[in-house]
């Protein structure tokens, strides 16, 4: 569980059904590719 200040999630909520996604799944997409992206800056 995550707790995100009501502005925050109200950012979330507008994006993710502009992507047509639930909030759930874009925050999943957004920690997986800060996740690559931080494995990709060890690797340099």
């Amino acid at each position: 569980m995550v707790y995100l200040d009501p502005d925050k999630h109200e950012f979330l909520k507008e994006w993710a059904e502009g992507e047509h996604r639930s909030v759930n799944n874009l925050i999943t997409m957004l920690l997986e590719q800060a996740i690559d992206n931080k494995k990709e800056e060890k690797d340099k």
